[in-house]
């Protein structure tokens, strides 16, 4: 009564195989059949993902040529700042603890609202154990979305509770990005 290696092997990849279809065919039904606001996730997610992994262009593909906020920054400080951040900090690790979503009536623009979890590990000096050089923090987010030729982009950003990055306060008083980081 023994099963030969392959049986085994055989039933192992049906096992992948199945899985991996009904893994696709149920973000395909997301993507479909989620409207707007399983977009909007995705987008969120995306750029989370683009982040950690450093992805520059990818980044400021999801920015509104129109970006504008109240901290004087455009599209083009709005990506440098980013580029500051991801290169400030060897790993940057997001978890995305909850995203609200306010759609307008044409579905065309919306206001979310992301509490999401921050940490970052310094390159300076940091050593390679797990918690030294870690710097993290909670963070509140309004991102103003609008829909457009190619889908959702970021239109205007703005932090709801003071956060630190790279040493500075950002989120309390309205200044742009100085480029300027501590240490």
């Amino acid at each position: 009564m023994s099963f030969p290696i392959r049986k085994y092997i055989k039933i192992y990849l049906w096992a992948v195989v199945i899985s991996l279809v009904a893994y696709f065919g149920y973000n395909l039904v997301q993507d479909v059949f989620g409207g707007e606001p399983a977009r909007i996730k995705k987008f969120i997610m995306t750029g989370k993902a683009r982040i950690e992994k450093k992805n520059l262009l990818g980044i400021s593909d999801m920015v509104s040529f129109n970006y504008k906020d109240k901290y004087g920054n455009d599209r083009s400080t709005l990506v440098f700042g980013v580029k500051g951040f991801v290169s400030y900090y060897k790993d940057v690790f997001i978890n995305i603890e909850s995203v609200d979503i306010k759609l307008n009536g044409a579905k065309t623009e919306a206001d979310v609202e992301v509490t999401a979890l921050i940490i970052g590990r310094t390159g300076r000096g940091a050593s390679e154990t797990i918690m030294q050089g870690l710097e993290g923090e909670k963070d509140k987010f309004r991102l103003k979305l609008v829909k457009e030729e190619d889908g959702w982009k970021l239109l205007e950003m703005e932090f709801l509770q003071p956060v630190n990055v790279m040493g500075e306060t950002i989120g309390g008083l309205p200044v742009p990005y100085s480029g300027r980081a501590a240490g």
